[in-house]
């Protein structure tokens, strides 16, 4: 979510040598190497918004926790504007910028809150707050009266969409079907709303429904499980965007004509490739879509309703985000593997400008500009499909020389991992280190059949995917059996853990973060509005013999490497009972496991400094094993 690479980071090391354009570094001893706190301590901002007011707002860590930051035109830094104990989950401005309304939940649980802030005093209030409910999504209407949001009130499996009037300040009922349904966007009239519902990774659906007791009508028509991400009306309000795979393999943006329910693709030109998402502007008269290519991103933009391109800015290569359009004001930031970065804007209309920086990365030192970036590779996998990988090698690193390796395996399942700047990674490869990020199948990005590759019963091909991958190394004379760390959160922590029992001779050692070991506990345990979608995923708990099957703690006694467990206690997601249980499991059969357990953090861990307590004991814990002895 940066733009151009800054290059003006002053560096404190001790030899740099100027190579090809970019920094590179060495250092002279391992004392004089950043510490893994420093790259915990890397920062940069992030979730920007431009208000009608001028003011630019964005997250960042005030004392190590996320909060929400305001910066006045003209100015060169932003001011923390919330205290939130536990910093905010996010925020939503009006429309004519004199409201905010942010979402904030306690120690990591999820149980989010919102709060209203009169953007003129800073002032904050207590708006919809219910410890027993989840509130979140929240979407403005255009004149800034009224707000719609989810909530589970009712039925804690369900997300009904509610109206929040700010003349009467009451809350309304407005779309109370069973589902995750959330809203989306309010026709220029703000007579009607746009929702969405949510069934899978593959599926979801977007409907139009009357705020004046009109009733309400499919915006997709469609009954096939095909998935529907909503955009937004045009102008007229004649049409709908959404970004879908409809009859394809790919994500691609259409538009529907509301009365007829005709879908027609609107950029049949990015066909060949997913479409991340779209964004449009409040007066409907530009398009940013962003394409996902291999992992990269690409963002173009277009003049609606006839989608003629637009020229936009030079933007490196990486992966863009915070796409937003305020008017004629392009915001967006572009992320690398050597690039923290920083958020800009650019001026639609003045196409020779440069684009301005609004916020920039604080390295505290670290020359990351050097970093090196990844290599795109593609792994044949047990059954001769291609995964592609993202492979990082130590600077200076020559082919055939055995080093140690992380391979790191991202969350969702339906996750993708990009070649986005990371603090570990970055650490790992300072020492010595490679890293493997695959995206195996199951993976987004790759059209809707890679998508569905793993679903229920294909369960454990994934997994196989992880093993050939780490094989890969081996057998391509990157690193040797026992030098490979295997690392993963949520999902990913599975995969850690599934690999290590299907090959426990490859991995010397492994650390599973908030992962699942059990998918019997995890259904039973997770949120009552998370069940439906994890089951669509996994299996029914009414297959009780599969999910067994697929659950590493069944299999601990094939378990011969270490192994690093770190969980939060408040966890909605993946409940610290998955990391007690395998703890407890892996004692009983005479292991020494290791369980970091935070009892102030949730699905991850959102505090500076349980960060730092983590990642030290991470970079202990493969560095102590993965480093060959003679």
């Amino acid at each position: 979510m940066l733009g151009s690479t800054a290059r003006n980071m002053t560096c404190i090391l001790t030899l740099m040598i100027v190579a090809g354009g970019c920094s590179t570094q060495r250092w002279a001893t391992d004392t004089q190497r950043p510490t893994i706190e420093q790259f915990v301590k890397i920062r940069w901002p992030r979730s920007g918004s431009l208000a009608a007011n001028g003011n630019f707002y964005f997250v960042a860590l005030d004392n190590g926790i996320n909060q929400l930051h305001r910066q006045a035109p003209g100015a060169q830094e932003g001011t923390p504007i919330t205290q939130f104990a536990d910093g905010i989950g996010g925020y939503a401005i009006s429309e004519d910028g004199r409201w905010i309304a942010i979402t904030a939940g306690y120690g990591g649980d999820e149980q989010f809150d919102i709060h209203l802030m009169d953007s003129a005093t800073e002032q904050i209030e207590p708006l919809l707050v219910d410890r027993e409910t989840v509130f979140g999504s929240v979407a403005w209407n255009r004149d800034s009266t009224k707000f719609a949001y989810r909530a589970n009130k009712y039925a804690k499996a369900d997300f009904n969409v509610f109206v929040y009037d700010m003349k009467t300040r009451t809350s309304k009922l407005a779309w109370n079907k069973p589902g995750y349904w959330y809203p989306a966007d309010f026709t220029r009239r703000g007579n009607k709303l746009a929702v969405a519902q949510y069934v899978s990774a593959s599926e979801s659906h977007v409907r139009e429904i009357s705020l004046t007791g009109m009733g309400s009508r499919p915006i997709d028509w469609v009954k096939q499980p095909w998935s529907f991400d909503p955009v937004g009306y045009f102008a007229a309000d004649t049409r709908f965007l959404v970004v879908s795979d409809y009859e394809g393999d790919r994500k691609q943006l259409l538009q529907i004509e509301l009365r007829s329910g005709k879908i027609e693709p609107a950029l049949p030109q990015f066909a060949a490739h997913d479409l991340d998402y779209a964004v449009v502007n409040d007066e409907r008269d530009v398009l940013a879509a962003v394409v996902n290519v291999d992992g990269y991103a690409q963002v173009h933009l277009f003049s609606l309703p006839g989608f003629e391109a637009i020229p936009g800015p030079d933007i490196p290569a990486g992966v863009i985000g915070n796409v937003r359009l305020a008017g004629r004001t392009l915001l967006y930031a572009v992320n690398n593997a050597n690039t923290p970065g920083s958020i800009y804007k650019w001026n639609i209309d003045a196409a020779e400008s440069d684009p301005v920086r609004l916020t920039q990365a604080d390295t505290g030192g670290i020359a990351v500009d050097g970093s090196p970036l990844p290599q795109l590779v593609r792994i044949k996998s047990f059954d001769g499909l291609e995964v592609p990988a993202f492979l990082y090698v130590p600077q200076g690193y020559s082919r055939g020389k055995s080093i140690p390796f992380v391979v790191s395996y991202h969350g969702g399942p339906e996750g993708q991992y990009r070649p986005r700047f990371s603090r570990h990674f970055q650490y790992f490869l300072s020492r010595g280190f490679g890293v493997l990020a695959p995206n195996v199948r199951g993976s987004r990005g790759y059209g809707t059949a890679y998508l569905e590759m793993d679903d229920y019963r294909k369960r454990m091909d994934s997994v196989r995917d992880g093993v050939a991958c780490a094989q890969w190394l081996i057998d391509n004379g990157y690193t040797k059996p026992k030098m490979i760390g295997a690392y993963g959160g949520s999902y990913g922590g599975f995969m850690v853990m599934a690999v290590i029992t299907q090959a426990p001779g490859i991995f010397g050692a492994a650390c599973n973060v908030v992962g699942i070991v059990n998918f019997e506990t995890f259904l039973k345990r997770t949120k009552a509005y998370r069940r439906k979608l994890r089951e669509a995923e996994y299996g029914p708990l009414t297959d009780p013999d599969f999910l067994r099957s697929i659950s590493p703690i069944h299999l601990v006694d094939r378990i011969e490497t270490p192994v690093l467990i770190a969980h939060g206690k408040n966890d909605p997601r993946v409940p610290f009972h998955e990391a007690e249980q395998l703890y407890e499991a892996l004692k009983a059969r005479g292991q020494e496991p290791e369980l970091l357990a935070f009892d102030d953090e949730g699905h991850g861990f959102a505090k500076e400094a349980n960060r730092i307590v983590f990642y030290q004991k991470l970079a202990d814990f493969f560095e102590s094993r993965l480093r060959p002895t003679s």
